[in-house]
């Protein structure tokens, strides 16, 4: 898969998980409804986000646990202060607590739906090879006959 779409599958994966979550929040009464604006500024959030794990897979770090802290931390940040910058939350217990929940159930669903997607192109692509393969054995086949 091209950079750019996985990049882009990441964005449209945590958009939705976001927006799912502060929805069940909002009906959970803990946050207020989403606005217009706040839909768009949610978008600016994983926009942002996604740019940001493009910038630091390019670190020259092999360790996944490593990796994934340091997204962690940019993801938190970038959050916080894009949250904070439009005033869509302050930074106080019952606010904080939730959105970092939410930055970690978002961050590992996101994680474990590009797994299986990838399990799911390495499935596809072994059964191209071994169709490929069982065709070539076949062609063999009918020479030699």
């Amino acid at each position: 898969m091209s950079t750019f779409k996985s990049y882009f599958t990441i964005n449209c994966y945590a958009f939705t998980i976001i927006t799912i979550i502060y929805s069940i929040l909002v009906k959970a009464g803990l946050f207020t409804p989403m606005s217009v604006d706040d839909v768009f500024i949610y978008f600016l959030m994983t926009v942002s986000l996604s740019i940001l794990i493009a910038i630091i897979d390019l670190l020259p770090i092999r360790s996944y646990a490593l990796t994934s802290l340091i997204r962690i931390a940019g993801i938190v940040a970038v959050v916080f202060t894009i949250g904070y910058s439009f005033e869509m939350f302050s930074f106080e217990w019952r606010y904080v607590g939730p959105i970092l929940g939410m930055i970690l159930f978002t961050y590992f669903a996101v994680s474990a739906l590009l797994m299986i997607r990838d399990q799911a192109d390495a499935r596809a692509i072994n059964k191209q090879l071994s169709q490929r393969k069982l065709n070539t054995e076949q062609v063999r086949g009918e020479k030699h006959e």
